[in-house]
């Protein structure tokens, strides 16, 4: 009872908050580490984004850089950073990784964030040549209108999704936002 009160109080809080420009996309961050290059389309910040998103394993985790254009108000650049690392924590089937990034817009909307979350999901191989990797991936994010001298915002951010590896070397990408933001996304990548 006493979660379900707290769920509620963080909700009402949450959505009581000011709409600020939104900058994420979805993330595209499944449990599967991997060195790639990709092509994006989500339909946020605005009608439609596009981006392209280079991951290269280093040590124990994967860097990924971004960078993409929103048609938001005439037009926004995305630029963002985002680091994936892999959590021993004994939760076997699942996988869990530690995520974190920034992304910015700057155009006629200027805005920049920054995130921490956990990615959890599990790679299916029963299939000969294709790996599934369904997951979730929620996350706080800290998110300001540059333009507006605006407050930061604290935001609550979950995207659903999956990644459809093909042999010997393609990706397919999906995402859903579980919340505010971008509602889908989804992309092609060629792994190394």
């Amino acid at each position: 009872m006493k979660k379900a009160m707290f769920v509620a109080a963080a909700a009402a809080v949450l959505g009581a908050l000011p709409a600020n420009a939104q900058v994420f996309t979805p993330t595209f961050q499944s449990t599967a580490r991997g060195s790639d290059i990709g092509l994006y389309l989500s339909d946020g910040p605005g009608e439609l984004a596009i981006e392209g998103i280079w991951r290269r394993n280093f040590g124990v985790g994967d860097l990924g850089l971004r960078a993409g254009f929103a048609d938001l108000a005439d037009g926004v650049i995305l630029l963002g950073v985002d680091w994936r690392q892999p959590l021993a924590l004994g939760t076997a089937p699942l996988d869990v990784n530690v995520t974190l990034g920034a992304q910015g817009a700057f155009g006629d909307v200027n805005g920049v964030g920054g995130q921490i979350g956990l990615a959890v999901g599990h790679t299916f191989t029963e299939t000969p040549g294709v790996r599934i990797t369904p997951y979730i991936h929620p996350r706080v994010a800290v998110v300001t209108a540059l333009a507006d001298d605006a407050d930061p915002q604290l935001e609550v951010l979950a995207d659903l999704g999956a990644d459809f590896d093909f042999s010997p070397n393609l990706s397919l990408r999906l995402g859903v936002n579980l919340g505010d933001g971008a509602d889908w996304g989804i992309g092609l990548a060629l792994r190394r």
